[in-house]
């Protein structure tokens, strides 16, 4: 069945090799356009001097990419898992093996001094934490996966060139809810890794500055653009705390020398790089 829709029986039902072209070219035209390549890559001084609707576009772009990315991975393990002939007891064990792995990570990020912290150092506690991350990506995401697979080998979701309305319906219908399962995978994870970078990271703040042209001693902090042509600049680091407020020309500012403040956790101290 799936040699057959690789042999392109199934795109001629799209518009054949002239439909998929023009979906690329579409794409291609898009992701040119909105820059998304650049705002993947894009440093943490480039989101600092970026606008907030450029910086909001960073985090969609990133989010649709990684969702992408989790559904072509889907697919593959649907494809793997369909040649395998994996049934439905092999989905209910991934998805409680998944379970259990996602409460251990939530476990060892929630927790300040779990057990592992109390019997790993703390880059045997991260190499073990990454492990059970992986593997329990790798279980969430062979969940669906594995259960349409099954249902192909069974029968129960019919796929065969022999009826192109339904085969069309039903590439469509699981290709959907791969990507629905995908996106809330993806979000679990980004969540879950969030965690588990507070947690493991030395740095409690980062933050960019520059110097007083006139009183070199005079730190201001930069927070944020204003507009497209002015910073909002502050004399702390947290701009919750800051009693002095002040602003410059985006111009100007990134003319000066940025400096780049990393404050460690437990107040061990901060490390200073100049940009």
């Amino acid at each position: 069945m799936w040699d057959r829709i690789l042999d392109g029986q199934f795109l001629s039902k799209l518009g054949g090799l002239g439909g998929i072209v023009a979906i690329l070219s579409f794409m291609w035209t898009f992701f040119k356009k909105n820059q998304v390549i650049t705002s993947l890559t894009s440093s943490k001084i480039e989101r600092l001097i970026s606008s907030k609707e450029k910086r909001t576009l960073i985090k969609i772009s990133n989010y649709i990419f990684y969702v992408m990315i989790g559904s072509i991975f889907s697919v593959f393990l649907t494809m793997l898992y369909y040649n395998l002939g994996v049934n439905e007891y092999f989905t209910f064990c991934i998805s409680i093996i998944g379970t259990i792995f996602y409460f251990t990570i939530l476990y060892v990020s929630l927790t300040q001094k779990s057990i592992f912290d109390k019997r790993l150092s703390r880059s045997k506690n991260l190499t073990f934490t990454l492990i059970v991350l992986t593997l329990q990506t790798l279980c969430f995401f062979s969940v669906l996966p594995s259960f349409l697979a099954s249902n192909i080998a069974e029968g129960s979701l019919v796929l065969t060139m022999d009826k192109p309305e339904v085969l069309l319906i039903n590439l469509t219908l699981s290709l959907i809810t791969l990507c629905f399962s995908s996106s809330m995978f993806v979000l679990l994870i980004i969540m879950t890794f969030t965690q588990l970078r507070e947690k493991f990271t030395r740095y409690a703040y980062e933050c960019f500055y520059v110097l007083d042209q006139e009183d070199q001693e005079i730190k201001w902090f930069i927070y944020h653009l204003l507009d497209k042509d002015h910073f909002l600049l502050g004399n702390c680091e947290y701009i919750h705390d800051a009693t002095i407020f002040r602003t410059e020309e985006r111009s100007k500012l990134l003319s000066e020398k940025i400096h780049l403040l990393k404050l460690l956790k437990n107040k061990e101290g901060e490390i200073e790089y100049y940009i």
